[in-house]
Order: C-alpha cells, then sequence, then structure tokens
C-alpha cells in the first residue's frame, strides 16, 4: 500500500450519507476512521499499538527483511480521540460538514 492521496470533505460526506462504513482516511497514511461504535457514529483517530507494531515489524523484516509505513499504519484501530460523535449518521455529516478540515486528512 503506497501513500494515499487525500480523501477530501465532499468525499467524506458522500460516504457517510451513503452509509458506507466503515472507512479510514488521512494522507499520506490513514490517520482516522469513521466508524459506528457504543451506538453512535464518530470520526475517531486511528491508533497503533507499539507492542503490536515492534511483533508485526520484527515478524516481517525476519519473513521479508522489510517493513514499511504503510504496514505500521495499516495496524491502525479507531481507539485515540474522537474528533466528532453523533447518534446518526445524517448528524454526524452535518457536523463533519461545518468541522474545520485538517490538512493531512
Amino acid at each position: 500500500m503506497a501513500p494515499i492521496a487525500p480523501l477530501g470533505k465532499p468525499r467524506a460526506l458522500a460516504l457517510i450519507r451513503a452509509g458506507k462504513l466503515p472507512f479510514t482516511f488521512g494522507s499520506p497514511h490513514p490517520t482516522v476512521a469513521v466508524v459506528e461504535q457504543d451506538g453512535v457514529f464518530r470520526v475517531r483517530e486511528l491508533v497503533v499499538d507499539a507492542a503490536e507494531a515492534a511483533t508485526a515489524a520484527n515478524a516481517a523484516r525476519e519473513a521479508r527483511g522489510i517493513w514499511t509505513p504503510e504496514q505500521h499504519y495499516a495496524l491502525g484501530k479507531p481507539a485515540g480521540r474522537v474528533f466528532l460523535e453523533a447518534p446518526t449518521r445524517d448528524e454526524l455529516a452535518e457536523k463533519l460538514e461545518a468541522y474545520p478540515w485538517p490538512r493531512d486528512w
């Protein structure tokens, strides 16, 4: 997986409104997810567990001799900061529409 282009607010809003969850985004690597958790819809930071990443990196280096940033970021789970939260997808889309879009999203 190579670095990815920014998703952009219009595309993220379209995915939310179409119910195409979960999805991740961020550029150059995924750092944010839109998910349904605990009965609410969230835009949430992806977190990579350091111990899990170290184990995976060691295994990859042993097997193939390489560990890339893409492999690291692929381990991210929506467990960090909650940027936005709403009881419905439509309300989440409304909040996201008004949210100042960070440059790395």
